[in-house]
């Protein structure tokens, strides 16, 4: 229904905070998407939206519309999701979020197994950072994430297992920093680390170091398991990344793993769904395609 619209517009716009990004993903320009917002608020009575010069950000009555909007939005969806097997195929958009290292491994089994199942159902898939899946699912922007599990999730929030993969310690194949990372014992006061800036990788090693009475040496602290195996292969230090990013990358031939006892540990990777959401067909099908 095209009544739904601006109600996704707004949502999309309140999760991006980019009146270009949004549109974009929206389809339509940046002044339809501007005055679609200007309407809203004029029917809303309220200032959704603070802004300045380039600057977007959500007001507090933005933020509580934001919540009406999201359960409005899921209501249709489950609504038309119970509709769609009276009518034939299971239909919708199912909104989906993980890493680019998923998207290439993991999720192309899991919606595959989906959409044998129900050809009609549209996914839409955003790539981001790691530690952001699942604040994006809590959010309320996305439908389903694929996440490092953390020892306790998040109230409210379902998971299903679909993988587990090691934290390691990994160095370029060459150069001065190949070199300090393979000499025994490890003499970490001459190896700069790559580190997360945050997030499970970055809890582990940080509880690995702190076990082991070492304090170390940082080059840097980015987001992105990519960018810092970026580093790693331009000779800037040990990075540590999840074995499955290694082992998907490009970067591989550049980079070698660094044998550390005891070893770093292993999280879980898995779906994420808001419990609520169990409810909405959409989500209930990839859910069942997982499990």
């Amino acid at each position: 229904m095209k009544d739904y619209e601006p109600l996704r517009q707004f949502v999309e716009l309140a999760g991006s905070l980019h009146f270009g990004r949004a549109a974009r993903a929206c389809h339509v320009s940046p002044s339809t998407l501007s005055r679609a917002i200007q309407r809203l608020e004029s029917e809303v009575g309220e200032t959704l939206f603070e802004r300045e010069h380039h600057n977007v950000a959500l007001t507090p009555a933005g933020e509580a519309f934001r919540r009406h909007a999201l359960a409005v939005l899921e209501e249709w969806q489950r609504y038309t999701g119970e509709r769609a097997p009276a009518h034939g195929e299971l239909s919708g958009t199912l909104h989906v979020y993980c890493t680019v290292t998923a998207a290439q491994s993991i999720v192309p089994d899991l919606l595959a197994r989906l959409r044998e199942r129900h050809p009609a159902i549209r996914i839409e898939l955003t790539t981001g950072y790691a530690a952001d899946a699942i604040e994006q699912l809590r959010g309320g922007d996305i439908d389903v994430s694929i996440a490092a599990l953390p020892d306790r999730l998040p109230s409210g929030i379902a998971s299903h297992v679909l993988t587990s993969t090691r934290i390691v310690f990994v160095a370029p194949s060459q150069g001065p920093v190949f070199a300090s990372a393979m000499r025994r014992p490890l003499d970490w006061t001459a190896l700069p680390l790559v580190l997360p800036a945050f997030g499970l990788a970055r809890d582990y090693v940080d509880q690995w170091l702190v076990e082991r009475g070492i304090t170390p040496v940082v080059y840097s602290q980015i987001q992105g398991h990519e960018a810092i195996l970026s580093l790693v292969a331009l000779g800037c230090g040990v990075g540590v990344v999840p074995r499955l990013v290694l082992e998907k990358s490009a970067l591989r031939d550049r980079i070698v793993e660094v044998a550390v006892r005891p070893m770093l540990r292993s999280f879980r990777i898995g779906l994420c769904v808001r419990e609520r959401s169990l409810s909405s067909p959409l989500v209930a099908a990839v859910w069942d395609a997982a499990v």
